[in-house]
């Protein structure tokens, strides 16, 4: 298995290495601009050694100004795990919100034995949504309610 497959793999491969600049990531086999960890943690040390003003060092290693500052606090707050991508997609449950799910607490502490399917029909007729039985599974299994 090469480099690049194990770092898509894993999840920090940069597909925009092409715009690393940086002298360092040229003609040097330690550095790899492929590894998106490596580039950044390279571009916030640049900047913190003072070797670069951060607008010539985001030009150098491929990034803009508002994803320096945000890849530097996320490297404050969780040193180098902060630099490793997180997955794209959803973070949370993006359609059952909080008033869906009082609504469901609501209805289940009214009748405890109340089925996936009638919980379901209630909400999805209550509202303009169309929240799927699965969703309701997951969030009573995750409440502990089933």
């Amino acid at each position: 298995m090469s480099k690049k497959e194990i770092l898509q793999r894993n999840g920090t491969y940069n597909k925009n290495y092409a715009r690393v600049k940086a002298a360092r990531f040229i003609g040097d086999d330690f550095y790899d601009p492929m590894d998106i960890v490596q580039v950044k943690y390279e571009m916030i040390r640049d900047v913190a050694r003072g070797g670069n003003p951060v607008i010539d060092a985001t030009g150098d290693f491929g990034f803009s100004r508002t994803a320096y500052y945000n890849i530097k606090d996320a490297f404050d707050k969780q040193g180098v795990s902060g630099l490793i991508p997180e997955k794209p997609g959803p973070r949370g449950p993006h359609k059952l919100t909080q008033e869906y799910q009082k609504q469901i607490d609501d209805y289940i502490s009214e009748k405890p034995q109340a089925s996936s399917e009638e919980i379901l029909a209630v909400i999805n007729e209550n509202n303009a949504i169309n929240i799927s039985k699965r969703t309701i599974e997951r969030y009573k299994a995750k409440k502990k309610l089933q």
